[in-house]
């Protein structure tokens, strides 16, 4: 059929327009006959698998995190002082035989305006010795908070926040306790401040001045408590065996450079260990041991003093014994050999002197913790009798410090602290506590 226009002649353009208004109103209709979905609905279903993959995604990710927080946690809490070194320390290939000079912190102002010994002006870490630690240039293993050196284990000092003044208060509370007793404080440096290169106090095992803690406690202390200078006693002999090997305690050498201190601090005379005989009990292995094979055995060196010096001791338990000597001399071989001296750790031992050199009318009360162990036998040469509490256990007698002090006569007291414990809020709790 063709269309034709006004003029009877066929209208070309018409009919191309007929042939596709026809062909659209075809593709219409059958547009019309199939469900088509709408775009927003396509839009949405995509919408939603994107989010169904980011939610996975995120549950993936989320697990490795955990994953990889839970094995840092188990590492850090089964590594400690572990069998495997973290990491071979040799910053310097340098020798060093000297220490560098140390210098005190603001941080070390006295808060209470006391001095440091007795009414000497308040000092700063430089005061003290420099120790010359000889340096073989050898690498050292850090296992946790323990650094081997040439077979030596070593342990990390950082003290808690705010502990040297904590510390001194509880001591200066104490010597308030006891108006009339003469007071004294002795805080003993480690092995690692005055054994160990400087060079190796960095990376892995980077620790803390003990001068500088030692300095804070001293400008701390109240006027009534005298400081006992042990760091330059031991800085002298530095390269004797006053350390041992493989646990961090002093030895008995050690432990007599400390009491020379405290004799000269208080117008006394040592004991001669030439007058003493020297006893040893071979394979000791300390705390560092139980963690690292590294550190050597040890040798428990005690002496045997030069008159009688029964001991009256009272355990844990409360039950009460008496010792013919400061000393537990069938001690053997292995991780508690230590507990020679004073028979271990316990609540109260009372050590009765017969020393001709004694003033039988000066009693001493040590207060203190592992450290005070080696060095109580040497002081029965100077009083006639010698008290010791562990204030880690004293609560057992049900006596306070200051009752116990006026019922049995205690003219002096010494406080005896290893940096660790006296930087040790935990420590300083138990001490508070007496």
């Amino acid at each position: 059929m063709r269309g034709r226009g006004k003029n009877g002649l066929q209208d070309v353009d018409m009919f191309g327009d007929d042939i596709y208004s026809s062909q659209n109103r075809a593709e219409k209709a059958k547009g019309k006959s199939k469900k088509r979905v709408p775009k927003s609905t396509r839009t949405k279903a995509r919408e939603k698998r994107m989010r169904l993959l980011r939610n996975r995604a995120v549950l993936i990710i989320a697990g490795v995190v955990i994953l990889a927080l839970l094995v840092v946690l188990f590492t850090v809490m089964f590594k400690g002082c572990g069998n495997s070194p973290s990491k071979v320390v040799n910053v310097s290939t340098e020798t060093k035989f000297k220490q560098e000079a140390r210098k005190a912190t603001p941080s070390e102002a006295t808060p209470n305006g006391g001095s440091s010994s007795g009414g000497e002006s308040k000092k700063s870490a430089s005061s003290f010795k420099t120790p010359n630690i000889t340096d073989d240039n050898s690498p050292a293993e850090v296992y946790g908070e323990c650094c081997v050196w040439n077979s030596t284990g070593f342990l990390r000092f950082v003290p808690d926040q705010g502990s040297a003044e904590a510390y001194a208060s509880a001591v200066n509370s104490l010597a308030e306790q006891a108006p009339s007793v003469n007071f004294y404080n002795m805080v003993v440096p480690s092995s690692t401040e005055l054994c160990l290169p400087d060079r190796l106090k960095t990376g892995d095992f980077t620790t803390s001045s003990q001068a500088e803690f030692i300095t804070s406690v001293n400008n701390a202390l109240s006027d009534k408590v005298k400081s006992v200078n042990a760091y330059d006693s031991l800085v002298d002999h530095n390269n004797d065996y006053i350390y041992y090997k493989s646990d961090d305690n002093w030895t008995d050498l050690g432990a007599y450079y400390g009491y020379d201190a405290f004799a000269k601090a208080t117008g006394q005379t040592p004991l001669d260990l030439a007058n003493c005989e020297d006893k040893t009990i071979e394979g000791f292995y300390g705390s560092y041991s139980l963690y690292t094979a590294v550190p050597g055995e040890d040798t428990v060196h005690y002496r045997v003093l030069p008159y009688e010096a029964p001991m009256d001791v009272t355990d844990q338990n409360g039950v009460s014994y008496t010792n013919p000597s400061p000393y537990y001399e069938a001690a053997t071989s292995g991780s508690f050999t230590y507990g020679v001296f004073l028979v271990g750790d316990n609540p109260l031992c009372v050590i009765r002197s017969s020393s001709p050199a004694a003033q039988k009318d000066k009693k001493l009360l040590v207060v203190k913790e592992d450290y005070g162990d080696a060095i109580a036998p040497y002081l029965s040469y100077n009083y006639g009798e010698v008290h010791v509490i562990d204030y880690r256990y004293f609560d057992s007698m049900g006596m306070k410090f200051s009752d116990y002090c006026s019922q049995n006569g205690i003219t002096d007291v010494l406080v005896i602290n290893d940096v660790k414990s006296a930087g040790s809020q935990t420590q300083i709790g138990s001490l508070s506590a007496i």
